[in-house]
């Protein structure tokens, strides 16, 4: 169809080439300036062991995935903590998953200390919070990690060849970066 002069056809052609140019050096821009310099910074954490970071290249408004591998025998506060910090510096909204291979018995665990967790964070009371994931933990026989700083609470239990590693948060509102948990009710 002619226009004119104008060439409808070929100029819808020279469109996609360009929107579809443009696509591709904003993701190579995306890439290269922020992904892979962050995926650096937080594999430097202490703990780290490897760390993915996905982001959708059409939805500019949604959350990035950040999945994290940590070391067995580190402290899920400390790490967890200094990835925090990276990803609050680097700004943006962020998803974070930490990787784990819970068995039915942690996350049937982990079930009936979530509700502690939950009332802890209401009331504030953590050294009885302690004492009530000793119990459970020792009780059912596996090994046991709890910490707390002023924005998340961290758990770890352990028995065999399973982990489950939980970070709650204490606030509501969680803010521009979110935690995501499978297993339990948080899934």
């Amino acid at each position: 169809m002619r226009l004119r002069g104008f060439k409808i056809h070929i100029a819808l052609l020279v469109f996609v080439v360009v929107f579809a140019l443009g696509l591709g050096a904003q993701y190579l821009h995306q890439r290269m300036q922020v992904i892979d310099p962050l995926v650096q910074r937080i594999q430097d954490v202490p703990g780290v062991v490897d760390v993915s970071i996905e982001k959708s290249m059409f939805n500019t408004g949604a959350e990035t995935l950040v999945t994290l591998q940590l070391e067995e025998d580190t402290s899920l506060g400390l790490v967890f903590g200094q990835v925090y910090q990276t990803l609050t510096a680097a700004g943006g909204d962020y998803a974070v998953f930490i990787q784990d291979s819970p068995s039915k018995e942690l996350i049937d665990l982990y079930l009936d200390i979530q509700i502690k967790v939950e009332e802890a964070v209401m009331t504030g009371e953590f050294t009885v919070l302690e004492e009530r994931v000793k119990g459970l933990a020792n009780a059912a026989g596996v090994t046991w990690e709890l910490g707390v700083d002023r924005e998340f609470v961290y758990l770890a239990l352990g028995v065999a060849d399973s982990t489950l590693k939980r970070v709650i948060s204490r606030d509501l509102n969680e803010g521009r970066i979110s935690i995501v948990n499978k297993g339990g009710t948080d899934s």
